[in-house]
């Protein structure tokens, strides 16, 4: 996963913490190993997306279902998500770290030994259920035992070890990925699950959550169980729709219905309910609303190419060190973009700045449909870092412009609702890419077989027996994603220059 949003992104209303400055060398610690929790689960979402395609050839899985260990992971972490701010009211702090990282480790290793692809995916909703909770704990952790003038150090601390993630796991790749297998990649998770927790536990003794409260043990359980119901409908619809036919077969389409009835459900009761998951009444703000559905383009976007890199590659003939490699140059990048972000976002508008990675993660997209079905490594290398610079910078932006206009009451829940739409998209974009690419792949060896072009086994463009018309579905499925990006950074320069007519008109009137 990509850097949450970087500003108040507390699950609750913080504690007043007694005798901080008594408790600051623990303090540290214990935010220290929360964030070595959250850098875990993104490693092992690196690593994974670098070797789907040794995944998905190992299980003997076509593309559609290897896109599921992106996806379900995905719908797992989006619902967790949704309830962590009542699972942090439930459960003592030290008791849901360890619960959490327990249950993520253990589905790692259960990723490790999975006999079937079958077993992998429960793994990896597992994993998922656990990084959906483990990732907004830490910003709590770091808004309830630091003082605020700690805060920025601290947050900086977080994007640099995420960052860093996409840095490592690419090396790991190349090294236990390829001398051992991509099995070996997920017990990485044990020793680093438990580094955290042995930073972490000491400090969590003094944090104080409302979990002894019979208040802030109340939730919405119908809205609780629409989520579930909603978002797993729309899993099961992207993921089985090309193999049934789409809305020709009746389960499909039953699935969608129960899907949109949910999310009605879910909207109406929270709207209504007096211990709503999240306060979806912040989405009055305009700002606000605008900044969440740029957000959910920019999930979409971010775990699309989760599934669409290691697929192109491997199409390119790529071995999963050789894509480990191209990727450490754009996770190289991007933890250098990391480290001079805070005082980019401070000197420039966040509407130009994400405006400029939208642009970026644009380029990304329209190099290798400009370069053919045979592109150069350095144009290749070239896309990899435009995307990591992109996604930083815009999601980054994002997520400041979010924060900036919500309320210190507010930034909790915002917080919640900002994270949830990009996880949204995410789960969408990973399995809706998908479902097109697939689709796409069967047009095109559906045209060539009609036309009577020859079947050429290892022919990019030419449809051959193994996967037919998959080089000419991945450039239709580059173009689409370069048109969206596009229309993504349009729709920010026109949120700028409505926002500096808005200004002037304003600064015009107050002269007047």
């Amino acid at each position: 996963m990509t850097e949450p949003a970087p500003a108040g992104a507390a699950l609750g209303e913080p504690a007043a913490a007694a005798d901080r400055a008594g408790l600051s060398p623990l303090a540290w610690r214990a935010v220290l190993g929360c964030i070595i929790a959250a850098a875990m689960t993104v490693l092992d979402l690196a690593m994974t997306s670098t070797v789907l395609g040794s995944i998905q050839e190992s299980m003997g899985e076509p593309l559609a279902k290897g896109a599921l260990v992106i996806s379900a992971y995905a719908t797992a972490e989006l619902i967790t998500l949704s309830l962590s701010a009542f699972l942090t009211r439930v459960f003592p702090a030290r008791t849901y770290l360890v619960l959490l990282v327990c249950l993520f480790v253990g589905g790692a290793l259960l990723s490790a030994c999975a006999w079937s692809f079958e077993s992998l995916l429960v793994a990896r909703v597992v994993q998922g259920a656990a990084s959906g909770a483990i990732m907004p704990f830490a910003y709590y952790a770091i808004v309830v035992l630091l003082p605020g003038d700690k805060h920025p150090k601290a947050i900086s601390t977080f994007s640099i070890l995420v960052t860093g993630s996409y840095v490592l796991a690419p090396v790991l790749c190349i090294t236990l990925g390829e001398w051992i297998g991509w099995r070996a990649l997920y017990c990485v998770a044990a020793p680093v699950g438990a580094l955290g927790l042995w930073l972490a536990l000491p400090g969590l003794r003094h944090m104080r959550t409302d979990a002894s409260s019979p208040l802030g043990r109340k939730v919405n359980a119908v809205g609780a169980g629409a989520a579930v119901v909603g978002l797993g409908c729309t899993q099961y619809a992207l993921d089985s729709g090309q193999e049934r036919g789409w809305f020709s077969s009746a389960v499909v389409n039953l699935a969608v219905g129960a899907a949109i009835a949910a999310a009605v459900l879910f909207v109406v009761t929270e709207l209504r309910s007096r211990h709503p998951l999240v306060d979806l009444r912040l989405l009055r703000l305009r700002p606000f609303l605008t900044s969440c559905v740029f957000n959910v383009v920019g999930g979409v976007a971010v775990y699309s190419s989760y599934v669409l890199i290691p697929v192109y590659l491997t199409t390119l003939g790529f071995s999963a060190a050789d894509i480990a490699t191209v990727s450490l140059y754009g996770g190289t990048v991007q933890l250098a973009i990391a480290l001079g972000l805070p005082l980019l976002l401070r000197r420039i508008d966040t509407y130009l700045v994400s405006c400029t990675g939208a642009l970026m993660f644009a380029t990304a997209a329209l190099l290798p449909f400009l370069a053919g079905s045979s592109p150069p490594y350095v144009v290749i290398v070239i896309a990899l870092m435009c995307r990591s610079v992109g996604s930083g910078l815009l999601l980054a932006a994002l997520g400041l412009m979010a924060t900036r206009t919500l309320s210190a009451h507010q930034a909790a829940s915002g917080s919640l609702l900002f994270n949830m739409a990009r996880s949204l998209g995410g789960s969408v974009g990973a399995a809706g890419c998908a479902a097109f690419l697939t689709i796409r792949e069967a047009y095109h060896a559906h045209a060539a077989g009609a036309s009577g072009v020859p079947r050429v086994p290892g022919v990019p463009g030419v449809s051959d027996t193994d996967g037919a018309g998959r080089s000419l579905a991945l450039h239709d499925v580059f173009a689409v994603a370069f048109a969206i990006l596009l229309l993504l950074a349009l729709s920010l320069a026109a949120g700028y220059a409505l926002r500096r007519i808005r200004e002037r008109r304003a600064a015009l009137t107050t002269d007047g």
